[in-house]
């Protein structure tokens, strides 16, 4: 045996790369030892084997697939280098984005959650409020059946998913639901007129409307889903004596839901309902 060569073991403590990844690799083509003893099927590698393992950990450390660093290993050149690196740094830019929209998901989380955990204190107050204007993500508009049956509704909701799905919108803030001016003065309250998330503010969560900037009739309740009918009750009432006028939409959103709350009686329904004086 010529003095270059080292045995499995040498080599993977050498390189980093495992004695089990080692023959991983050697499986499929990838790094293969330059000699395997006929009498003990021990592996050994050559020290010049080195820079090839250390190819495949760097590509392998910004997440490459291996039949593409196999692909590469066949033909490297400085030209294929960055063109492979550009590739490559497209993907990470995207799981950044990807990364960063889970932290704002994360801050909303806690932001909306943290509201409920005061809005349960007084939970029976009702609230005027002037409001900024809050970027949301608006889902496709929904036909005049939307809630003529749960299950349906469901269905429409699926849809909304798979709307986030195709614009690379992760799923995990809470469902927002839009009631109509139109519908709220004909006093329906069960047919959401869009889906939609709310990011807290400041969020780079992609967003493509806006929640308008103005007076806001604001209440809670503990409700499940579906069940906002006595808080919306609530609210008109609230709107009558104060003499105001509905100008806009009624905006639902659930401080507390399934993920924060085991029993659906406990959700907490927030509605916010676009007036003028």
């Amino acid at each position: 045996m010529r003095s270059n060569h080292m045995k499995i073991s040498e080599f993977a403590q050498v390189t980093g790369i495992t004695r089990k990844n080692l023959i991983f690799y050697d499986k499929i083509g990838l790094l293969s030892p330059t000699r395997v003893d006929g009498q003990n099927n021990y592996r050994y590698y050559t020290y010049q084997q080195i820079d090839t393992a250390n190819v495949i950990t760097v590509l392998r450390e910004i997440d490459m697939p291996l039949k593409e660093i196999k692909a590469y290993l066949c033909g490297r050149s400085p030209e294929k280098m960055i063109c492979m690196l550009n590739r490559q740094k497209e993907i990470v830019q995207e799981k950044i984005k990807m990364l960063v929209q889970i932290s704002d998901m994360l801050d909303t989380r806690i932001d909306l959650t943290q509201q409920g955990i005061d809005a349960e204190r007084n939970i029976d107050s009702i609230a005027l409020k002037e409001c900024e204007a809050t970027p949301i993500l608006l889902g496709p508009e929904l036909p005049a059946d939307a809630n003529n049956h749960l299950l349906k509704g469901w269905y429409y909701l699926l849809d909304f998913y798979e709307f986030c799905r195709k614009n690379k919108v992760i799923r995990g803030l809470p469902t927002g639901i839009i009631i109509s001016h139109a519908d709220l003065m004909k006093g329906i309250y069960l047919h959401p007129s869009y889906y939609y998330y709310r990011p807290v503010s400041g969020s780079s969560y992609p967003n493509n409307a806006q929640k308008p900037r103005g007076l806001y009739v604001i209440g809670q309740e503990q409700a499940e889903y579906g069940r906002g009918s006595n808080l919306y009750n609530r609210l008109l009432a609230y709107i009558k004596e104060a003499g105001l006028t509905i100008c806009g939409n009624a905006y639902e959103e659930y401080l507390f839901d399934e993920i924060s709350t085991m029993d659906s009686g406990q959700y907490l329904l927030q509605i916010a309902i676009h007036v003028q004086k």
